[in-house]
């Protein structure tokens, strides 16, 4: 009797031990190329932590890189727990939600903005501009939701009124209107200038059309079903207490500097006094990147469920500037072959509709560096994925 008692207690044990066993041994490796390309960042300060992320379309993760701190000053190493300000990566949600709309017949992208906010029929253009004076006139053509999505409307980076209250102290629909007080800076679709206030326009829009807070709409349309549990404009405490915090080389390239997030109001859990940014406002965490990632490189559709159409992918996935043939599509980056957006601090999700190859770049850097990082990132995680 003892010993079949001890029989089925060994056995209970094996089988508590057992899944995080195989979790260990099905653990992906690392990247050899990949650590290679970025140990340099590391130990010249540039970068406090990476993770690295190469998988397919399948979901499959064939290289799972950590390297450094989410804390140097504590020693926390960095890891999948952490959570990052993803910043204009926001600006991909944005474009998505759009086209959600247009494919239920609800918004096209040349609709004229006036459309959906008429009391933006007062916007005028700057026609001259020196030290002495200003010379306003009519628009030629409307500025459109395509406009607004591809930074080709005219409209400066922010809003005047954001300039004085800061990005996110006020709500959307007040950030909408207010972009009549600045005048669009060239006639839309004349230029391309990168910047925010065109996609808290384009989130407004969404708010009219659908009903709903632009937030809402983000959490029931994407968030909620696609199981990202931690994206979000208002992280918690126990989110705040996750955050990877950002670095750069301080002045005598012989240690690190810890940067701040000016841009966004602090507590950043306080949902009375912050509103949405639609442009640079959300944090996430690499599993929820890896998420939107797959839907984005399955065509719109995952796990059964489809969130887009084949016709809005095509949408987000080609040039929308125009004339001014800037590789940049309704909220989304377009380089060597890929699709994606970064964020201010260097976080980059990058889709190859080709390969299926995701890559994720989740750092946090402020020293400028996170840029030709993130370049050498994607390069290396192209030619690793080929093989």
């Amino acid at each position: 009797m003892t010993s079949k008692l001890l029989n089925v207690a060994l056995g209970l044990v094996l089988i508590v031990l057992a899944p995080s066993a195989f979790a260990a041994d099905a653990q992906p490796p690392a990247s050899p190329e990949v650590t290679s390309a970025m140990q340099p960042y590391l130990d010249s300060y540039k970068l406090a932590g990476v993770i690295a992320i190469i998988a397919d379309k399948s979901g499959k993760v064939h290289y799972r890189n950590l390297l450094g701190y989410s804390d140097v000053e504590a020693r926390k190493p960095i890891g999948e727990d952490n959570v990052f300000w993803i910043a204009s990566m926001s600006k991909m949600f944005a474009g998505a939600s759009i086209m959600m709309l247009v494919d239920e017949g609800k918004v096209s992208l040349d609709d004229p903005v006036t459309k959906f906010i008429p009391q933006l029929n007062k916007w005028m253009v700057v026609e001259e501009k020196d030290g002495s004076h200003v010379l306003l006139k009519s628009p030629v053509r409307p500025v459109t939701i395509r406009h607004v999505l591809s930074h080709t409307s005219g409209l400066a980076g922010m809003s005047e009124l954001q300039q004085v209250t800061g990005s996110d102290s006020t709500p959307l629909k007040a950030r909408a209107l207010s972009s009549v007080t600045g005048p669009l800076q060239w006639q839309p679709g004349d230029k391309y200038a990168y910047g925010n206030q065109g996609m808290n326009i384009a989130a407004r829009i969404v708010e009219i059309v659908s009903g709903m807070p632009y937030e809402d709409f983000l959490q029931t349309r994407f968030f909620d079903p696609l199981g990202m549990t931690e994206t979000t404009f208002w992280p918690n405490e126990a989110q705040v207490a996750r955050l990877a915090m950002a670095y750069g080389p301080n002045k005598e390239k012989n240690g690190y500097s810890r940067g701040g997030l000016g841009f966004l109001t602090k507590p950043l859990s306080d949902r009375i006094h912050r509103f949405p940014e639609a442009g640079g406002g959300l944090f996430s965490t690499t599993h929820d990147i890896f998420r939107y990632g797959l839907l984005l490189a399955n065509d719109g559709e995952l796990e059964g469920k489809r969130y887009l159409s084949h016709e809005a992918m095509n949408e987000l996935r080609k040039e929308q500037t125009g004339t001014t043939k800037v590789n940049y599509s309704l909220g989304y980056h377009l380089r060597n072959g890929m699709f994606g957006h970064d964020g201010a601090y260097g976080t980059d999700l990058s889709v190859d509709p080709k390969t299926g190859m995701v890559a994720i770049f989740m750092v946090q850097c402020s020293g400028g560096d996170q840029w030709a990082a993130r370049d050498l990132f994607l390069k290396t995680a192209t030619q690793v994925y080929a093989k």
